[in-house]
């Protein structure tokens, strides 16, 4: 029996746009998924598994703003020519060492080089990663610990108890169960209300606004990739 699956998420949540230039980056994740399903590059109507990654950097930009971005994905290969061991390698300064574990870079600073551009069918610009390099013994001081960012995270806000005080708030808004205010100078009990009490207002989920981050879908075979 055929049965529907899942797709897996190939990419980070990245937010607003990030702005062109070069900074001093902090790897924030590496995400690695292996057995994904890809059209395979030389025919497309056949499927292949494979095993990829990429990788999500943070930093400040000129306005002091914090801003992320994302690498393209990369096929998992040890490879001298695969673009994982290029990118790697001109991250460290020097090529990878043969079993050694790229995730250890969570948390290290680069050198990278943004990019802005747009999808293929025109109605979006995302940020692109085009290169990326050590980051020089003078400025590693620059370099921006996990704790920054995750503490730029927006916290939850806290739900409160209704307060029983004269408001003028619309009954649609007025949670089932709130109590009723009522004039403290009368001293008799306030009447039972009569009207049906409302339901609770179920919240919405926020809109994206401006321009939307880069959708991999975009660009499959990672033939922009620079690297």
């Amino acid at each position: 029996m055929a049965q529907l699956t899942q797709p897996q998420s190939n990419s980070f949540e990245v937010g607003e746009v990030a702005p062109a230039g070069t900074f001093i980056a902090t790897c924030l994740e590496v995400l690695d998924q292996f057995g994904v399903e890809r059209p395979k590059f030389e025919n497309p109507n056949e499927m292949e598994k494979l095993d990829v990654t990429r990788f999500l950097f943070g930093f400040k930009g000129q306005d002091g703003n914090l801003y992320k971005v994302q690498s393209y994905e990369f096929r998992i290969s040890g490879s001298p020519k695969s673009n994982l061991y290029k990118f790697l390698s001109a991250w460290l300064g020097h090529p990878p060492a043969y079993g050694w574990d790229y995730c250890e870079l969570k948390g290290q600073g680069g050198m990278i080089s943004v990019a802005q551009k747009q999808s293929r069918d025109g109605t979006r610009t995302f940020a692109s990663l085009n290169s990326i390099s050590p980051v020089i013994e003078q400025l590693k001081n620059q370099v921006l610990p996990l704790e920054v960012f995750e503490a730029n995270q927006a916290p939850q806000a806290p739900v409160s108890a209704p307060q029983a005080q004269l408001v003028n708030v619309p009954a649609a808004h007025i949670p089932a169960n709130a109590p009723v205010p009522f004039p403290q100078q009368y001293n008799a009990q306030p009447p039972a209300p009569t009207r049906a009490a409302p339901q609770p207002v179920q919240p919405q989920a926020p809109q994206q606004g401006g321009v939307g981050s880069w959708d991999p879908s975009n660009d499959p075979n990672g033939n922009n990739c620079p690297f």
